[in-house]
């Protein structure tokens, strides 16, 4: 589990309740959950939601080098369509 976007959407989706949700976690996820939440909570919505696209973004671009490495091909020369599915079964595969 990726904490950061557990914080990220925590605090955008449920922010009374994602504090109650670090009980769930052991402890040294606890642990890195607080410290990350602890950075997050004095930003605005706008910034959550801006650096949020910027963490999505980031790790899409991280799963699509690794589709281009395990399959040996660059994505952009696949169809648009099948670049998202590449990269949606490489997610469901890889974790």
């Amino acid at each position: 589990m990726n904490i950061a976007v557990f914080c990220y959407l925590g605090l955008l989706r449920f922010p009374e309740q994602v504090a109650s949700y670090l009980s769930l976690m052991s402890d040294s996820r606890k642990a890195e959950a607080e410290d990350t939440l602890a950075k997050l909570l004095p930003l605005s919505k706008a910034e959550l939601l801006q650096q949020w696209g910027t963490l999505r973004d980031t790790e899409y671009a991280a799963m699509r080098r690794g589709v281009s490495e395990r399959i040996g091909i660059d994505l952009d020369e696949l169809p648009p369509v099948l670049q998202a599915w590449c990269v949606s079964w490489w997610a469901d595969h890889n974790g």
